[in-house]
């Protein structure tokens, strides 16, 4: 290896460290408050919400932007630059249907993994899967487009990516925590309704049967209309 590619090797071995380095302390940041807004119980929804997208982005693009790489690597080295965008269109044509597969399951098949296979035990863990689902197809996209910069040996578009990727998870990571902790103020809201319409109902039933019409009336306005 020339002096020339060993200080390059250097140079971008050290972008790509310093933008994990960024990464882990972005990452670090943004869980702080996330965790205060959803709290222990929306953690465990957000948890499981994440385990099932990151099965699916396994499934839909694992491997992907290392195969481009190195299959763009080895066309720059033959100065097949051609070949070399074929490459890459391929790849995205794998990455769209992949991607878009993965993502559409996901958003669409959110209510079935809540009812279904989670016995609706986790209530409102639709809501952060519909919100991480869209990510999946640009990840896939993303990492088609990082591997094949990384097959021209500059990891610059790689770790702009990787911090930008962080920047946006932390907002939509904040902004779904927020969302998904109303949607389920909400639903706490109905069920509490519902509750409080059932007692009204047995209450009614029970003066019907003992008292007069205007003893009832007057008992509801009094103790049940507060």
């Amino acid at each position: 290896m020339s002096e020339s590619n060993k200080r390059n090797f250097i140079v971008h071995g050290s972008i790509l460290a310093i933008a994990g380095i960024l990464v882990r302390i972005i990452g670090m940041l943004y869980r702080i408050p996330v965790v205060n807004i959803i709290g222990s119980e929306g953690n465990g929804i957000y948890g499981a919400a994440f385990n099932i997208y990151n099965i699916m982005l396994v499934l839909s693009s694992y491997g992907l932007p290392m195969a481009v790489s190195k299959l763009v690597s080895a066309r720059f080295t033959k100065k097949r630059y051609k070949s070399a965008a074929k490459v890459l269109r391929c790849s995205l044509m794998v990455a769209v249907c992949t991607g878009g597969i993965a993502a559409l399951l996901v958003f669409f098949g959110a209510s079935f993994i809540e009812n279904v296979i989670y016995g609706g035990g986790l209530p409102g863990l639709a809501v952060p899967l519909r919100i991480l689902a869209p990510t999946i197809f640009l990840v896939a996209i993303l990492g088609v487009i990082r591997g094949f910069f990384q097959g021209q040996s500059t990891m610059i578009p790689t770790a702009v990516s990787q911090i930008l990727e962080q920047i946006v998870n932390a907002i939509v990571s904040i902004a779904a925590g927020y969302g998904m902790m109303k949607h389920l103020l909400h639903y706490l809201m109905w069920l509490h309704m519902e509750r409080q319409e059932v007692r009204l109902v047995l209450r009614w039933e029970h003066l019907r049967l003992f008292y007069s019409w205007d003893f009832c009336m007057r008992y509801i306005h009094r103790h049940l209309t507060d």
